[in-house]
């Protein structure tokens, strides 16, 4: 049994050099060629063993195949986690598998403390920036990808500004399973275009003071002298290009001067800013207010007729004159009048100069009238 044993497995591992044997027997008996059959078989005998040999050097040296270089796990990680950038790895319940370490910089946290509590990283997200973060993440289910900026709260309790890029990760059915993410440190950059914006604001707001004190009398906040002489101009082209009626009122505070030496130039110019207020609380939207002189008030009032002019200007100075100034301080109530001189546009009003001089002189015979009477 044993030596049955020991041919089977001599056969099984010289099969090419039993086989010739097995031939070269066979072949003994006979001629092939004029040869003798011994020696043809011992050459068939040679063949097999030539063969066997080569065969069996082809089993123990088999073709070496080129594998590609493959970069090991942990290699990776150590690459993640000395660039500046944080990468990490999500499943779409929130549950973070992977995080670099360089989110320690970022946050304080270290990724042990994240990997602990499911959605970690979303509870830090700012409540104003959470909802357009939830929005894109639930966009990357359907294949998209996205880059975000948002808030995300450190340990200390301050906020630091970050760009994430999102992308998916699919298995091998090409089935979205997770996302990655790439985090940026933009806190720097928002801070400059904070900075940049507040500088935008502060040279608004400077060109708006500029722009104002161009046209507007720093006392009475009304329109001054010559930005009135430019809206005067434009009303009067649209007057005669549309033959509409103009007209004007020239108000003068009588005897300010003598106010200002007595009381004090506070109360000149209480009753000044005064003044203003009670025309451009009476007067319509259309209707233009601008300080002219000292102590004039020019009232422009576009589409007014001559006969509507009269009965507006006894109304106004009633409003004014009912009016007085009181000094709690000494104790004192300064009442005081106006006197108005009024104009319309004519056939005859060539310029607004003309409009002006017309209104000018009107209020010189008003006054010269108050002082005869």
């Amino acid at each position: 049994m044993g030596n049955r044993t020991i041919v089977k497995a001599y056969i099984n591992k010289y099969k090419y050099c039993a086989l010739g044997v097995i031939v070269a027997l066979n072949c003994a008996i006979v001629s092939i060629f004029r040869l003798e059959g011994i020696t043809f078989g011992l050459v068939v005998l040679a063949f097999f063993c030539t063969l066997q040999f080569l065969t069996k050097n082809e089993e123990q040296n088999p073709p070496i195949e080129e594998k590609p270089d493959i970069v090991s796990e942990s290699l990776l990680h150590e690459i993640m986690n000395v660039v500046p950038e944080v990468v990490y790895v999500s499943m779409f319940n929130g549950s973070v598998k992977y995080i670099s370490n360089g989110i320690e910089k970022f946050i304080g946290y270290k990724p042990d403390e994240i990997y602990r509590t499911r959605n970690f990283l979303f509870h830090q997200v700012h409540p104003d920036d959470k909802e357009k973060v939830s929005k894109q993440i639930h966009l990357l289910q359907k294949g998209s990808e996205a880059t975000v900026e948002y808030r995300l709260l450190k340990k200390d309790g301050t906020y630091v500004w970050v760009s994430d890029y999102l992308n998916t990760m699919k298995n091998e059915w090409g089935n979205i399973t997770h996302y990655h993410g790439i985090l940026i440190n933009i806190d720097e950059r928002k801070t400059h275009d904070k900075n940049l914006q507040m500088l935008n604001t502060r040279i608004h707001q400077l060109n708006d003071m500029v722009n104002h004190h161009a046209v507007r009398d720093s006392l009475t906040n009304v329109y001054n002298k010559r930005y009135s002489l430019v809206i005067l101009q434009n009303e009067f082209n649209r007057a005669r290009a549309q033959n509409k009626p103009l007209s004007c009122l020239l108000m003068d505070i009588d005897h300010l001067e003598y106010i200002n030496t007595r009381y004090g130039y506070f109360l000149g110019n209480r009753i000044l800013t005064d003044i203003a207020k009670c025309l451009q609380k009476n007067l319509s939207s259309s209707d233009v207010v601008s300080r002219f002189g000292d102590d004039e008030f020019l009232i422009l009032l576009p589409e007014v007729t001559k006969e509507e002019l009269d009965s507006m200007s006894v109304s106004l100075v009633k409003e004014i004159e009912k009016c007085p100034i009181k000094d709690e301080e000494k104790n004192i109530t300064i009442s005081f009048t106006v006197t108005v001189g009024m104009s319309t546009i004519t056939p005859k009003t060539k310029s607004i100069t003309d409009l002006i001089e017309q209104a000018s002189n009107a209020l010189y015979t008003a006054k010269r009238t108050k002082k005869s009477a």
